[in-house]
């Protein structure tokens, strides 16, 4: 699973999306192209309402437009509007089920509202496109995990197991799991009485699951300092919960409390090693505290985890220019125009060769 508000999509699909009507006249085609390329603009320059309007008069004329559709999400996901992002998304995977930009975007919606059922169906669509990328068999088996289904989880670390072999990550995994369950096994007993003694759908306050909740409530709100002081007291009961650790992180992200970041990223990261997400926060926190050569590391390690993300290419690009090799960091940062992410202060870096905050 890979997260957050951050968050890592600011693509484009290409030219490819405009051939997928043939029953749209000549004079609508190049109709179409003019304002797909004109909404791309505008989310390039971050004008996201006139962005919207080239769309959306392209899906007047081309209502089964996926790369449209795609897009659309793409400007509600960037602006925090997630229920339309996930309509406009949804959208586009039911006219092509074969775009994996689609789905990832569809996972990050999932991760973000804690959807476990839908996000391990995204991931078997994930699989089914990319069946030889580890990461999604791992991610798909942790989604199940955290979704309560334990035994599919293990099922799920089998399968990965039989088909790219062991490793100390899957083995760690394993053992957590199978600890847990001996652990539960053990307190079972213990807790019926205690399950009995409470009402129907009277919550337990300190359930870890609902403390996490009551989090998220504050941090709605706006009370990130209250939310995050919640989930620290979350993640001294278990450590357990990746979202926990992941939303913490990205409070003391926003709240720029970088040298906290890193002792949390440490905690996360020994629980949950393939979270390329997390690698992201350490990147940036390590770049923010100008700790360059460990940023690299880690923004190198986000990638190799997720080597598609453009936000974790132009830090990468960022993090080689405060270094000095501008060369290369124009390098990142050009991938990740070309792949129709990006902003106008990304433009700027390219033509001045230097990152810019």
């Amino acid at each position: 699973m890979k997260l957050k508000l951050f968050l890592f999509l600011l693509f484009s699909c290409g030219m490819n999306a405009f051939a997928q009507q043939p029953v749209i006249s000549a004079l609508d085609s190049n109709v179409i192209k003019t304002l797909f390329f004109t909404g791309l603009k505008e989310k390039l320059n971050e004008n996201y309402e006139k962005a919207a309007e080239s769309f959306n008069k392209i899906l007047a004329m081309d209502a089964g437009n996926a790369a449209v559709h795609y897009e659309l999400a793409v400007l509600n996901f960037r602006q925090n509007k997630l229920l339309d992002a996930e309509i406009a998304i949804k959208k586009a995977t039911s006219i092509n089920a074969d775009n994996s930009w689609y789905w990832k975007l569809l996972a990050e919606l999932y991760k973000r509202n804690g959807n476990m059922d839908a996000l391990v169906g995204v991931f078997n669509q994930m699989i089914r496109l990319s069946p030889d990328n580890d990461n999604y068999y791992f991610d798909r088996s942790n989604a199940l995990l955290l979704g309560g289904k334990v035994e599919e989880a293990l099922k799920g670390y089998d399968e990965l197991e039989r088909k790219f072999g062991s490793s100390a990550e899957l083995t760690e995994a394993r053992g957590r799991v199978m600890g847990d369950k001996q652990d539960t096994r053990g307190k079972k007993k213990d807790n019926v009485n205690v399950e009995q003694q409470q009402s129907v759908g009277e919550q337990d306050p300190n359930d870890p699951k609902v403390m996490a909740a009551q989090a998220q409530q504050l941090y709605k709100k706006g009370d990130l300092n209250g939310a995050l002081e919640q989930l620290k007291k979350v993640l001294k009961i278990t450590d357990q919960l990746y979202p926990v650790w992941e939303q913490a992180m990205d409070i003391q992200m926003n709240l720029g409390l970088y040298k906290d970041v890193l002792k949390m990223g440490d905690g996360a990261l020994a629980v949950f090693p393939n979270q390329a997400i997390l690698y992201y926060y350490m990147a940036y926190a390590q770049q923010e505290e100008r700790k360059y050569d460990e940023a690299l590391t880690n923004i190198k390690m986000a990638i190799q985890l997720d080597s598609e993300n453009m936000i974790y290419l132009e830090c990468f690009g960022d993090i080689l220019s405060l270094k000095g090799d501008a060369a290369q960091a124009v390098v990142q940062w050009k991938k990740v125009q070309a792949g129709g992410g990006g902003s106008g202060k990304l433009k700027k870096k390219i033509d001045e060769r230097k990152y810019i905050k």
